[in-house]
């Protein structure tokens, strides 16, 4: 923050200053400077620490001050993760027009940018922004004529472009010495647009090339992702936590724990996230909203799901609006999320188990309702009793046993296995158990064993019978059968030793195996059978084996090499979107080994 001994506020304070005299303690914005002329021409060429280390708050302030810091915007990966697929949305849609409205604004921006031109660079970005605007609006002209409703997704078309010109903003740090307020403004602004928005844009998208079907769960996971992305409480890069407060963010907050959003917008996105989903499947589906019991699910699902997020995220402050006391948020937690528990298990029984699954389940009605009800919501109230701590008081292990075991042979009776396997998977779910309180990795070898002969099982009983040839590769079906056991068997490993052993060669090869075993698979289903195996599962399982790569690599639980491998493996699935022939995966993992070295090259050494 600097050795200077002037602190100077911000336009506009003097006017806080009355109203905190009449209304209490109310907060204002001080800004420290820089320290020399040296630090003051790194800061306007945007050479800030981009931690903030660097900076500490003022000394002698009034007590509840909030203190301005120069600093860069901090959450650019946050807002990319909706703004460019939503980039890439809005130019397609909009065609030539748009794609070339938005590159020559770029190079124009580039270039003043280049050239030091500040106020000519972000002049240059609203000008883009609003162009981009213009064409937007002209090229859906033609929605109007089609629905009066289409006013809505035109509104949320312009309110996203006015987020990119918010974004492009809050890069100039040259205006949090001229304009602090205004830039505190635009980050609220930002992360208020981004939940709302993109959401919106992003199940367009999906409903016009897969249809509209299953609008209400394309929504619902937006707004998920959304919610967990921005309304979540989120640090202001651009303020510093005052002298005495928590710099970690807990359940209970208040205005002046220096977060992006106040009370009032989290508490309006918190309530927009549980109540439209319900609202469009409403929409969509008004005519036969209670014909089949499927429907009955749909509903109950739409309304258990959203909430039951918010409450189980509320250690991390999904609640702090609603203004209670720290104890309470507990007792809040437990009594909602295990009523919404509940119901969403019942929910995704009647919804995926009988809807999806119903051929292999082959006890007769209505015995085949209370086998998979055993089996669901045991699993639901082990689920329940961990999160709850329960599972920690003394002797608690035998109610855990005995669920598992209820549970373990629910499913096992409603999939038809004989008498001879139930005993397998009762003693995989007591080595689960035992494995949960004790974290003995034999343990868990030993529920991992007896779970596989169950699963490998079923595999042989349900598809290897089958005579069937694939074309990507020269495999049967009986060679599918024993990859998809391996990698099952591998799935069911890797957990265990992630948590129990202190190997990382072993956990990164199996892990890299179970990558490969993954890709020969999605290799097979997808380029086989148009839609059993859809693109976005394979964009799902890319997304989330790239996550869990860098994630275990970074906790040391996996070496360089394995994790190496391991992204070259996920990444090469993408080949698979491209050209779904039996060459596409091959020759992408060639390229990502070839390239990859440039970037994780330095890690492989010693």
């Amino acid at each position: 923050w600097g050795s200077r001994e002037r602190e100077r506020e911000v336009e506009g304070d003097q006017s806080m200053s009355s109203e905190a005299q009449q209304q209490g303690a109310r907060r204002r914005v001080v800004a420290a400077p820089a320290a020399s002329n040296k630090d003051k021409e790194d800061r306007e060429s945007s050479r800030d620490d981009p931690d903030g280390t660097a900076y500490e708050p003022p000394e002698d302030v009034p007590e509840g001050t909030i203190a301005f810091r120069y600093n860069k915007f901090q959450h650019n990966a946050r807002i990319a993760c909706f703004m460019l697929p939503c980039m890439g949305i809005l130019m397609a849609y909009g065609g030539k027009t748009t794609t070339s409205t938005v590159v020559a604004g770029a190079m124009v921006t580039y270039m003043l940018d280049f050239y030091g031109w500040k106020e000519g660079t972000l002049i240059a970005v609203w000008v883009t922004v609003i162009c981009s605007m213009a064409t937007l609006f002209l090229a859906s002209m033609h929605l109007f004529s089609v629905s009066i409703y289409n006013i809505a997704l035109v509104y949320n078309m312009l309110a996203f472009c006015a987020s990119a010109g918010l974004w492009g903003t809050l890069q100039f740090t040259s205006l949090q010495r001229q304009y602090p307020r205004m830039v505190l403004i635009c980050e609220r602004l930002l992360f208020s647009l981004m939940p709302a928005t993109p959401p919106v844009l992003l199940t367009w998208a999906t409903v016009a090339m897969v249809g509209a079907g299953a609008a209400h769960y394309y929504l619902l996971a937006y707004l998920s992702i959304g919610f967990v992305l921005y309304v979540m409480p989120v640090r202001s890069s651009f303020r510093v936590v005052a002298k005495g407060r928590s710099k970690k963010l807990g359940p209970a907050l208040d205005e002046l724990d220096e977060v992006v959003m106040g009370r009032f917008e989290t508490s309006a996105h918190s309530m927009c996230y549980t109540v439209l989903p319900a609202l469009i499947k409403t929409a969509v589906h008004h005519n036969h909203m209670y014909s089949t019991p499927d429907d009955l699910a749909d509903i109950v699902l739409l309304h258990s799901a959203p909430p039951l997020l918010v409450v189980a995220l509320a250690y991390r402050g999904s609640l702090w609006w609603l203004g209670l006391e720290p104890q309470h948020y507990k007792l809040v937690r437990g009594i909602l999320g295990g009523l919404l528990v509940l119901a969403a298990a019942g929910a995704l029984e009647v919804r995926v188990v009988f809807h999806a699954f119903r051929q292999y389940i082959k006890v007769p009605y209505p015995w085949d309702y209370v086998a998979v009800s055993a089996g669901v919501y045991g699993l639901a109230l082990m689920v329940l009793a961990h999160f709850s701590g329960v599972l920690e008081r003394r002797g608690m292990w035998v109610l855990l046993n005995a669920l598992g075991v209820a549970s373990a042979l629910g499913v096992q009776i409603a999939l038809g296995m004989p008498f001879y396997m139930l005993p397998f998977g009762c003693a995989g779910a007591h080595f689960c158990v035992q494995f949960y309180y004790k974290r003995k990795l034999w343990d868990y070898v030993a529920f991992c064993l007896t779970a596989a002969m169950a699963m490998c099982w079923f595999i042989a009983k349900s598809f290897m019978f089958l005579d069937f040839e694939f074309d990507p590769l020269p495999m049967s079906i009986k060679h599918v059968c024993l990859v998809l056991m391996l990698v099952s068997l591998s799935s069911l490993l890797l957990p265990g030793l992630v948590a129990a052993s202190k190997r990382p060669g072993l956990t990164g090869g199996l892990l890299a195996l179970h990558a490969g075993g993954l890709c020969v698979l999605e290799l097979q289903l997808h380029c086989q059978f148009k839609g059993i195996y859809p693109p976005y599962l394979v964009v799902f399982t890319t997304c989330l084996g790239l996550y869990l790569t860098q994630h275990l690599h970074a906790q040391g639980k996996s070496t360089a090499g394995s994790a190496w491998l391991m992204g070259c493996l996920y990444a090469s699935k993408l080949g698979l979107l491209l050209h779904p022939a039996p060459l596409a995966l091959p020759s992408s993992l060639l390229l990502c080994l070839s390239i990859s070295p440039i970037y994780v090259g330095w890690a492989l050494l010693p």
